[in-house]
């Protein structure tokens, strides 16, 4: 087993998530279908986690979810998550049922049976019937009309369940917010996956967008059990190899897909809170600093901060003020850093001012 330093991790990591020094080809779609699938509950960050590992500009990446290419719906950890289009159906066949077991106490709090649940499908079903779209107000408006009480958290749990189980997703944009259509309406192309296959798939796509990566961090990342991870590794066969870093076994797809021993890893990135970079991993030692995770991470609440990364290694956070005709990018690093960095992170910030369509300024805090 190859063993490897923190730097030769941190430049195959950037390298498998498309944040080496080239962007990624084929726009939006290829990057999500790399990363498989980013986490997706701050929706304004995610799009910009597409755009800074292609280049693409916000209405680029929202135009991708408008002719439904790609969707956000909850298939990991009933979280929501962007994702390729074509994926959605055989990949909650694999995750649902166990997703909404866990959350059988949470419904009965709620006072939501299953006839409950099963009216407001219907409502669903009839509201968006016909590609039809609706925002979150709009559905939750539906179901109060129904006689469903969406008040206090029921409302949310209801549009979570319906998701999850395989009615909605959330596609279109108006405006600045997306919308909920029908599944079965709204992806025509599928992929047909099950059993070890299926299993297999999960493990090659969090690799090709994550490696090197533990089984530990695969399984806490999908949240199947362990032993369907390593039925997964296993189906992989010679697919997969393992390199050894910190001690512990890596995992890596061969061969190294085409650069990814040539790749460099950018000086300096700019990442939203919920960057994979971080979020993909159980074990983020190698990138954060452990003296670093409380600022990263405020009262480990898990509301992650967007984060500067120096060299692939967390070096500072960030925040934005954006008007309709200009961005204020505010730069907080945990330590000085040299004018030849603070270049580097003026670059990466009108990298983001171009994404959003507005000339930026950056301030040091």
């Amino acid at each position: 087993m190859e063993p490897i330093a923190r730097a030769e991790l941190l430049r195959r990591r950037a390298f498998s998530h498309g944040l080496g020094t080239q962007a990624l080809p084929g726009g939006p779609a290829a990057a999500v279908s790399r990363l498989f699938a980013l986490q997706g509950q701050d929706l304004p960050g995610v799009l910009w986690s597409i755009g800074v590992r292609t280049g693409a500009t916000q209405d680029q990446v929202r135009a991708a979810f408008n002719d439904a290419t790609l969707v956000r719906t909850w298939p990991f950890r009933g979280t929501l998550h962007v994702l390729a289009a074509e994926d959605v159906p055989w990949l909650l066949s694999l995750t649902a049922e166990r997703t909404l077991r866990s959350a059988a106490r949470r419904r009965a709090e709620l006072d939501l049976d299953e006839r409950t649940v099963e009216r407001t499908r219907e409502v669903a079903e009839g509201a968006l019937a016909g590609r039809r779209a609706l925002g979150r107000k709009e559905l939750l408006a539906r179901f109060e009309s129904a006689g469903i009480s969406t008040s206090g958290q029921r409302g949310y749990h209801l549009l979570w369940h319906l998701s999850i189980s395989g009615t909605t997703v959330l596609g279109p944009f108006d405006g600045a917010e997306q919308q909920f259509v029908l599944l079965d309406d709204w992806v025509a192309r599928r992929r047909g996956l099950d059993g070890d296959a299926a299993l297999a798939e999960v493990v090659r796509r969090y690799l090709r967008g994550r490696s090197p990566a533990t089984t530990a961090d695969l399984a806490w990342w999908t949240k199947l059990p362990v032993t369907a991870i390593r039925r997964g590794l296993a189906a992989c066969g010679a697919e997969l190899e393992e390199v050894e870093y910190d001690g512990a076994a890596h995992w890596q797809l061969m061969p190294p897909p085409e650069g990814a021993d040539e790749a460099r890893i950018q000086t300096a990135v700019l990442l939203p809170g919920f960057d994979e970079y971080l979020l993909g991993y159980t074990d983020r030692s190698a990138a954060l600093a452990s003296e670093h995770a409380p600022l990263t991470v405020p009262g480990k609440n898990g509301v992650f901060k967007p984060t500067l990364v120096l060299r692939g290694r967390v070096a500072g956070v960030w925040s934005r003020k954006t008007t309709r005709t200009s961005t204020e990018v505010t730069v907080l690093p945990f330590s000085p850093i040299s004018s030849r960095d603070w270049n580097a992170v003026e670059r990466a910030a009108c990298d983001y001012g171009r994404f959003l369509g507005t000339p930026v300024t950056v301030e040091r805090s």
